[in-house]
């Protein structure tokens, strides 16, 4: 059986959404509704860069300040290697001064026993050359002699003694003819302790030693 709709059908109605304008859109009014969100946001990236330049200064001031202690200490262990170092240097000088004037003095000292020796060398034979013309049958009883560099000389004082008168005055004439200075005092008859005669003078004289060097 077929069925007739009579009916009017019914139009779709088509939903009318409200127009909006956008000509009078603008982009200040977007910032402008949550500006103090930015600016509270941007003040904590702010300080936020702030606090890290912060800490990164702290940083840097304790490091400067570790090597500055160990500078410090660097230095003050070069003082005390430089104060030990010129203490050592000073020790050292005063030993190499102390050993030039120990050489100044040994090379005075030598210079003087090589000048002593010369004379000395006269000096002892002295003995000799008044021995040497004492004549047999007499004797030296007592012999002195000094050194005296002042005026080059080797002086004698002696007792020439003899059992012969004549051999102490011809001891004295040969003595005079090598000396520059010589007394012979007038000879004295003795007693020896066992009652012999003897005869004895006394003998005083120079001898140059320029002319012996």
């Amino acid at each position: 059986m077929i069925k007739i709709n009579l009916a009017k059908g019914k139009k779709e109605r088509k939903q009318i959404l409200p127009k909006i304008e956008l000509k009078d859109f603008k982009l200040q009014s977007v910032f402008k509704v949550g500006s103090e969100y930015y600016i509270g946001f941007l003040a904590w990236i702010i300080l936020a860069g702030m606090l890290g330049y912060l800490f990164k200064v702290s940083r840097d001031v304790a490091n400067l300040k570790k090597d500055l202690e160990r500078l410090d200490q660097e230095r003050l262990t070069l003082q005390a290697q430089a104060k030990r170092f010129l203490e050592e240097k000073k020790s050292l000088e005063d030993r190499i001064a102390s050993i030039k004037r120990q050489i100044e003095d040994i090379e005075k000292s030598k210079d003087i026993i090589v000048g002593l020796k010369n004379y000395y060398q006269v000096f002892n034979a002295s003995l000799d050359f008044y021995a040497s013309y004492v004549p047999k049958g007499s004797w030296v009883n007592t012999y002195r002699q000094t050194l005296d560099i002042d005026q080059e000389v080797v002086k004698t004082d002696m007792d020439i003694n003899s059992f012969d008168y004549q051999s102490i005055g011809s001891y004295g004439t040969d003595l005079s003819k090598n000396l520059q200075k010589f007394m012979l005092s007038p000879v004295e008859r003795k007693l020896n302790p066992n009652g012999f005669e003897y005869y004895s003078a006394r003998l005083n004289a120079e001898k140059s030693i320029r002319e012996e060097r």
